[in-house]
C-alpha cells in the first residue's frame, strides 16, 4: 500500500518521472551495451557471429579462433592482484596524529571484513572488458550495531544519467541499479506492496532478452516468477534522495540519503569509474581497440589454412566422370582422381595466396602484441637482456597503462573515503576491532571507548595516588578514546605500480651499499623496505619514544596541587569532547529514519520527504 504521508497524485507523478529517467538511460546506452556484450564475448572466445559461421560452413572453412585478447586482459588482472595497495588515514592536525592510526585500523578492518581485494578485482575486470566498474558502500544493521558493507555491482545491472561525462560519473543527476527478484523474496522485503508485485507479474507473463535481464518493456518474468525492482538515487532540491520502484508503483521512499561526504554534503552509496569515454559519452575498455586486429588474426588464419587444404582445378568439361567425387579426393592427402584421356585437367598453384595470408597474419600478430600488455611489459621479450634492462623496458610499458591504473586508484580511494564516512557516521558506540597487520600476534584497538578519570590517571601516573583512593571523581568519564566522529583525517591510497618498482630498486641500492661496508643504519634499511609490519620492527629496534616519555613522567613525584591541576585539565578536555559527542548523536538521529534498500541496509521507518521538481 502507498505511504500515507505521500499524496497519491505526487507519488504517481514521481513514479512517472523515475520510470522516464530509467528508460532514458536504457535507450541511450542500448547500442553501447550491445558492443560491451560483444567485448565480453571476444574475451570468452566467442569471436564469430552466427552468420559468419554459417558462411564458413557453406564453403567448408573452419571458424578458427586464436584468442589473443584473453591473455592480455588476464595479464592486467594479474598485475592488479600483484600491485594491490591499501588505504591509510593521515591526520589533518597534530592533535589527531595518534588517533589517525586507530582510523587506519578501523578502515582496514572494514576492507578486510568485506574481502575488498576481491571486490576491487571484479570491478577492475569490468573496467577492462566492458569499460566501467561499479560498487556501493552502505551501512546495514548487524546485531546491536551497524556494519559497513562494500558490494560489487555487475556492470549490466547499473544504470546512470546518460548526460554524465566524467570518468567517475559524479556529474550524473541520477544513478541506480536493477535487481531481478523472485516474487517470494520481493514479497518478504516489501510485504506492504503485494498488490503491486503480483500485478506486475500478472501483466507480463513472459520475458525477453536484454542487458538488464529483459527488455525495458518487460518488468516481470512469469516463467521464473520474478519481478524487476529498480533502486535509484537522485539529486533534487540540494540533497540526495533514494527510492525503490517497480513498474506498478513505488515500493520504498522517497527518503533523504543518510550518507554524507567529508564536507557534510549528502551523497549516494555508489562508486563508479570508466576506463575510456568517447565523444558521444560511450564508456569502453581496453578490449575495444583489440577487436579489429583480433578479427584479422582469426580470418587470415582461417583463410590461410583453407587455401592450404583445398585445390583449384582447371579442366575441360567431361575430364572427370563425377565432379563431386573428384572434389572430395582433391581434399584428401592421398586423393586419387582419374581423368578422361586427352581431356585437359590441371591443378592451379595457390601457395602464393596462402603465403600472402600468412605474411599478413604475422603483421597482425605483431600489431596486437604492441598494444596494451606488451611482450616487453610481461617480460617475455628480449630473453638475453639483463635484469635491469628488462625492468627498464617493463617500466616503459607501464607508462602506457598509467592512466588506467590511475583511474583504478582513484576509484579505490573514493571507496575508502566513503567507507570512512560510514564508519564515522554510524559507529557511535564503543567497539573493538582486530588489527590484522601481524596474524601471528593479533592485537585490538578500541574505538569510541569511554575513559574514566581513574583510567586516565593510571595511564599517566602508573597508579592512583593514595590520597585519591575512594574519590568519587575517579569513576567520572573524562574523554572518549579514538572518538571517530571527532577525528579529522585524510584517506590516502598507496602508490602506483611503477613507483613501487622504483622503491624496490632504491632498496636494492641501499642494501648493496650496506653490503659493501657503507655505514647505513639498520633502521634506514628497514624503513626503505617493503616488509609487512615494519613499524613494529622499528619500534622494537629504536624503542617507543612515547612509552619512554610516559615512563619518565611516572617516575616523577607529584604533589597534591599538581594532581588537582591535572584533574582540572582533564575535566576541561572532557567538556570539549562532550560537544563532539552531541554532534555525533545528532547525525545518528538524522540517519535513523532510513528504510530498507535492495542491499538490505537500515530498516527504520522512512521520514516524510518534500516533493521533487514538478511533483
Amino acid at each position: 500500500m502507498p505511504d500515507p504521508r505521500v499524496p497519491a497524485e505526487a507519488e504517481a507523478a514521481l513514479l512517472t518521472r523515475l520510470v522516464t529517467w530509467f528508460n532514458a538511460a536504457d535507450d541511450a546506452t542500448r547500442e553501447s551495451r550491445r558492443r560491451a556484450e560483444r567485448d565480453r564475448d571476444y574475451y570468452d572466445g566467442r569471436q564469430w557471429t552466427a552468420a559468419e559461421e554459417a558462411a564458413l560452413a557453406q564453403r567448408g572453412q573452419a571458424p578458427i579462433v586464436v584468442n589473443r585478447i584473453k591473455p592480455k586482459v588476464d595479464y592486467l588482472l594479474g598485475m592488479e592482484r600483484r600491485m594491490r595497495v591499501g588505504g591509510r588515514a593521515h591526520p589533518r592536525n597534530p592533535a589527531d596524529r595518534a588517533a589517525a592510526t586507530a582510523a587506519t585500523d578501523a578502515l582496514r578492518y572494514v576492507l578486510d571484513n568485506n574481502r575488498f581485494d576481491e571486490v576491487r578485482s571484479e570491478a577492475f575486470e569490468n573496467l577492462l572488458i566492458e569499460g566501467a566498474g561499479f560498487a556501493e558502500v552502505i551501512a546495514e544493521p548487524h546485531g546491536h550495531g551497524t556494519r559497513v558493507t562494500i558490494h560489487h555491482i555487475p556492470w549490466e545491472r547499473f544504470f546512470v544519467d546518460p548526460h554524465a561525462r566524467r570518468r567517475d560519473l559524479e556529474d550524473a543527476r541520477y544513478r541506480g541499479q536493477v535487481i531481478w527478484m523472485d516474487l517470494d523474496e520481493a514479497l518478504q522485503k516489501f510485504p506492504d506492496h503485494a498488490d503491486l508485485l503480483n500485478g506486475a507479474l500478472a501483466a507480463h507473463p513472459a520475458a525477453s532478452g536484454g542487458t538488464h535481464g529483459d527488455s525495458r518493456e518487460r518488468w516481470a518474468d512469469g516463467k521464473r516468477r520474478r519481478v524487476r525492482v529498480v533502486e535509484i538515487w537522485y539529486r533534487d532540491r540540494g540533497t540526495v534522495w533514494q527510492a525503490v520502484f517497480c513498474k506498478g508503483g513505488l515500493l520504498s521512499g522517497p527518503v533523504q540519503s543518510p550518507y554524507v561526504d567529508d564536507e557534510g554534503r549528502p551523497e549516494d552509496p555508489y562508486v563508479a569509474c570508466a576506463a575510456f569515454i568517447s565523444r558521444q559519452g560511450e564508456r569502453y575498455g581496453v578490449v575495444r581497440q583489440l577487436i579489429g586486429i583480433q578479427d584479422e588474426i582469426n580470418k587470415r588464419r582461417s583463410k590461410a589454412l583453407h587455401l592450404l587444404s583445398v585445390r583449384q582445378v582447371r579442366s575441360e568439361k567431361g575430364a572427370v566422370e563425377d565432379v563431386a567425387a573428384a572434389r572430395r579426393e582433391l581434399t584428401r592427402p592421398d586423393g586419387w582422381v582419374e581423368t578422361v584421356p586427352g581431356m585437359a585437367f590441371e591443378l592451379l598453384p595457390t601457395g602464393d595466396m596462402a603465403q600472402a595470408q600468412f605474411q599478413l597474419l604475422a603483421e597482425a600478430k605483431d600489431e596486437i602484441d604492441t598494444v596494451g600488455a606488451t611482450a616487453a611489459l610481461s617480460g617475455r621479450a628480449f630473453d638475453d637482456a639483463s635484469g635491469r634492462a628488462m625492468q627498464v623496458r617493463q617500466q616503459g610499458g607501464q607508462t602506457e597503462l598509467g592512466p588506467l591504473f590511475d583511474t583504478l586508484r582513484h576509484w579505490h580511494q573514493r571507496i575508502c573515503r566513503k567507507a570512512w564516512g560510514r564508519i564515522r557516521h554510524f559507529w557511535t558506540a564503543a567497539r573493538w576491532v582486530r588489527v590484522t597487520d601481524n596474524p601471528e600476534a593479533p592485537s585490538w584497538v578500541g574505538l569510541n571507548r569511554p575513559v574514566t578519570l581513574g583510567d586516565q590517571l593510571r595511564a599517566e601516573l602508573g597508579a592512583i595516588p593514595p590520597e585519591l583512593e575512594g574519590d568519587p571523581r575517579l569513576s567520572e568519564i573524562v574523554r572518549t578514546e579514538n572518538h571517530l566522529a571527532a577525528l579529522d583525517v585524510d584517506i590516502v591510497v598507496g602508490e602506483l605500480p611503477d613507483t613501487v618498482a622504483v622503491r624496490q630498486e632504491e632498496f636494492r641500492i641501499l642494501a648493496g651499499l650496506a653490503e659493501s661496508g657503507v655505514p647505513i643504519p639498520p633502521a634506514a634499511l628497514i624503513e626503505a623496505s617493503s616488509l609487512r609490519g615494519k613499524e613494529e620492527i622499528l619500534k622494537a629496534l629504536n624503542g617507543d619514544p612515547a612509552s619512554a616519555a610516559r615512563d619518565a613522567e611516572k617516575s616523577e613525584t607529584l604533589d597534591r596541587l599538581e594532581i588537582e591541576r591535572r584533574i582540572h585539565e582533564i575535566h576541561e578536555t572532557h567538556a570539549r569532547a562532550r560537544k563532539a559527542e552531541a554532534e555525533a548523536k545528532r547525525l545518528e538521529a538524522e540517519a535513523a529514519a532510513f528504510p530498507t534498500s535492495l542491499s538490505g541496509q537500515l530498516t527504520e521507518e522512512p521520514s516524510p520527504a518534500p516533493p521533487v521538481d514538478g511533483v
